[in-house]
């Protein structure tokens, strides 16, 4: 729990972990207390426990404490779980202390003593609490060794006027610490009226979309806000929600499916800041990372060895606050290395002092690495969360929530154990070969009366469980041998077949019907046993529930039932807002062409169609971007097209970032191009095209999802569970592809240009509502032009 202090009624509430502890204790990783996230250190408190139960009569295991008092005026609440009471009657006589240690480190480590005094200062606590009419009872500190299980136990010396002296100095303490907490609060709150709009001026179209954020954060509501790219949401949105948030001593957080955005948000951010608040930019961990392996725990990472201590006597985090408003993750980085801490684990401990963070949804929604653990429980009640492209986050949730287990890791794994010959490579390779096991036999079953590359599957719980359990024990030892050996491997298969399965049994552990159990099996052989999430509405609704508001925005946040179904927003307490486009009617040109059938059935027919319409209606004075829902698709009108009057740039399925950059470099050119892409590709979602870069858009197909297992469950799901499932599973997602697509070419005030959608289903009232009203009218038929080539050349004309 964390520790609550009332100023108001001079009141503190903690837990005794949490009044013990220091912030110079804090270690990373698996040295020390931190080995005991591996579990073992749980199984050792049991065993240790259970033995002294069985040989001592009165001897009780996690004994609930609690206790209420009086120091210097102030009510003190104490609660709190001791790790074993020796009772004579009701009366305790002695209280224990039990604590994991690797001895052959930590009890040689500089820092021992540190470490050890707060574990005797806890046992006296817990003493201290427990005491009633009769004699102190007497306190044992027991550590026992990680790895050998030996243990050595001490009588700790303490007098009850001792932890009131201690409590009093803790108190004071804390109280001060609160002080400065509420002053800076308060000086946010003078700050939240002084923060200037980012810009010069305020353009029309964003002060209803400011006024609908206030209104909303006011009443800690959530908001969905569908407005076009290049209406300046980002600056819209972020000032009244930054201004909101601190009036109420709130954090915000700006969450992002990609770096770029995080620029712009930084860059509007910095522009209001004048030292009115604290920004950080939170970059992933891996490239954060300044050891030569990603392996974060002491006894393996100088960056992690002594974190806590370094941190506190170089008082980095002070100096840092102090040198500047924004923490940028490069100068982060340069500072935390040339202190020999790790940059990292940094960014976290400056982030109960920041008051916007910049980061990707990941540290939010992600049960693996969100943040909520590492703030505290419950910080998320008061933060404000902008969700910016919001679209992106229904799948990526869903993602989350779908771990993989495949014979590629598990063979990757078994690869490398064989060229290793020591009792721990043996060990784990008996293990690796029990799970590749479980994998095929699994597998196997699933695949006896059906076809394809996926199929039902039925998972054991208590196979999977038992597993991790013995995969704890044994990545105990090769972390250990890994150290003595100073075996340091840039991508380590075993770690990533471990992390694979603790995210594995993490899932299955939740049940529900949001989960599907599938068996994999690829034309290469490959094998692999998933669960798939249907729906992480439940999970991610939890989140936005807990949070004191959410702003969600996209160009493409429509229709805003399905993301609100989807990612679990209350609709009781969720508005929406529609923002139509700002930009001239005059300069864009939106049409159809309804003669051709792109359905899977009757799309090779419509092929030699297709390239003709694009040769028709490519004008020559210009580039044009034409998007199709697949590779496949995309190259059997490629070997069709003839263009005279523009030369072809094709993307192709896996292209490197230097092929994607020469795309980019031709249409900046005074040459005309036809680019060929793919919907919900680099070029149609991750790129702006400036200027003349782009005259026109096509898109060729809906681009509807592609139909497997996975999608057909998908509809199935949605069909019983919100009465879509056609819609929610093919529809809303294809359509979401093709406006985001067509959206990049109008961006600004200035830019002119011609989208067209090639397909007799665009025309359907089913697919035409869902592209922006202000491209098409009630009757989607006012798409059609009854000479397009006319339409185009007449335009740009």
């Amino acid at each position: 729990m964390t520790i609550s202090i009332d100023l108001e009624r001079r009141h503190l509430l903690a837990s005794v972990g949490d009044l013990a502890g220091e912030p110079a204790t804090r270690a990373i990783g698996l040295s020390g207390s931190g080995l005991s996230r591996l579990w073992i250190g749980s199984e050792l408190h049991r065993r240790v426990q259970s033995d002294f139960e069985a040989a001592e009569p009165g001897y009780r295991s996690e004994v609930p404490v609690a206790l209420e008092l009086e120091v210097d005026g102030w009510t003190v609440e104490l609660l709190g779980r001791a790790d074993g009471v020796l009772f004579d009657g009701d009366t305790p006589v002695r209280v224990d202390e039990i604590k994991t240690l690797h001895f052959a480190v930590d009890l040689h480590n500089l820092y021992i003593e540190e470490r050890l005094d707060r574990y005797r200062r806890q046992a006296a606590l817990y003493a201290f609490m427990l005491t009633g009419d009769g004699p102190p009872p007497a306190v044992r500190l027991i550590v026992v060794d990680i790895v050998s299980t030996e243990e050595k136990d001490e009588d700790v010396v303490w007098s009850p006027e001792e932890v009131r002296a201690w409590l009093r100095q803790r108190l004071h303490r804390l109280i001060a610490q609160e002080t400065r907490r509420l002053d800076r609060l308060a000086e946010l709150r003078a700050a939240a009226e002084l923060i200037p709009f980012p810009h010069d001026r305020m353009r029309p179209v964003q002060k209803p979309i400011g006024d609908e954020v206030t209104d909303a954060l006011s009443d800690s509501r959530h908001l969905l806000i569908r407005a076009p790219t290049g209406c300046g949401k980002t600056a819209a949105v972020l000032h009244p929600a930054l201004r909101a948030a601190l009036s109420k001593g709130n954090r915000l957080f700006f969450l992002t499916a990609k770096t770029l955005q995080q620029k712009i948000a930084v860059e509007t951010a910095r522009s209001m800041q004048d030292g009115l608040f604290r920004s950080l930019q939170l970059r992933a961990k891996g490239k954060m990372c300044a050891n030569t392996e990603l392996i974060c725990h002491e006894e393996f990472c100088p960056y992690a060895k002594e974190y806590g201590v370094k941190l506190v006597r170089s008082q980095l985090i002070e100096n840092l606050l102090d040198d500047s408003d924004h923490q940028d993750p490069d100068e982060l980085f340069e500072t935390a290395r040339n202190h020999e801490v790790c940059p990292f684990e940094v960014s976290l401990d400056l982030l109960p002092h920041i008051d916007l963070v910049v980061c990707d949804y990941n540290y939010v929604f992600d049960p693996v690495i969100g943040l909520g653990a590492v703030l505290n429980e419950g910080a998320l009640r008061n933060a404000v969360l902008v969700i910016d492209e919001a679209h992106n986050l229904v799948d990526r949730s869903r993602e989350y929530y779908s771990p993989t287990i495949s014979s590629s890791q598990t063979d990757r794994a078994l690869e490398y154990l064989a060229t290793r010959s020591n009792l721990v490579f043996s060990n784990l390779e008996e293990l690796v070969r029990e799970l590749s096991e479980v994998v095929a036999t699994t597998v196997d079953l699933a695949f006896e009366e059906q076809r394809g590359e996926e199929a039902p599957a039925s998972f054991d719980p208590d196979t999977i469980s038992d597993l991790r359990i013995a995969f704890d024990g044994a990545m105990l030892s090769y972390f250990l041998y890994k150290r003595e050996q100073e075996l340091w491997i840039a991508d380590d298969p075993i770690l990533d077949l471990f992390f694979a399965l603790t995210h594995f049994h993490r899932v299955l552990s939740l049940g529900g019907s949001e989960f599907v159990h599938l068996a994999r099996r690829a034309p290469d052989g490959t094998i692999g046993l998933r669960i798939f999430c249907l729906d992480a509405a439940r999970f991610v609704g939890e989140i936005i529930e807990e949070s004191a508001g959410v702003i969600a925005m996209s160009a493409t946040l429509e229709p805003f039932d399905f993301y609100r179904d989807l990612l679990g927003f209350d609709p009781h307490r969720t508005s929406s807002l529609y923002v139509p486009s700002p930009f001239p009617a005059e300069n864009r040109l939106v049409m159809a062409i309804d003669d051709v059938d792109t359905t899977w059935r009757r799309r090779t027919a419509s092929y030699d169609r297709i390239a003709s319409w694009l040769r028709r209606l490519s004008h020559p004075q210009g580039n044009v971007l034409a998007l199709f829902p697949s590779y496949a698709f995309l190259n059997a009108i490629h070997d069709r097209l003839h263009m005279p009057q523009h030369t072809i740039l094709a993307q192709s399925s896996g292209s490197s970032d230097a092929e994607q950059r020469k795309i980019l470099e031709a249409l900046q050119s005074r040459k005309s191009h036809l680019v060929l892409a793919v919907l919900g590709g680099i070029f149609a979602e991750g790129v702006d095209y400036p200027g003349r870069m782009l005259s026109q858009v096509i898109v060729v197909s809906p681009g509807l999802p592609q139909f497997n297992m996975e999608r057909e469950l998908l509809k199935a799901y949605y069909q019983e569970t919100y009465e879509h499932g056609f819609g929610y599973a093919y529809l809303i997602p294809g359509m979401t592809r093709v406006v985001q697509a067509a959206g990049r070419l109008i961006r600004s005030e200035t830019d002119r240009g011609v989208i067209t959608f090639i397909c007799k289903r665009f025309l359907d009232p089913r697919y035409a509502r869902l592209l922006p009203e202000e491209w098409v009218d009630e009757d989607p038929t006012s798409l059609l032009h009854p000479d397009p080539e006319a339409a185009v050349r007449d335009f740009f004309e």
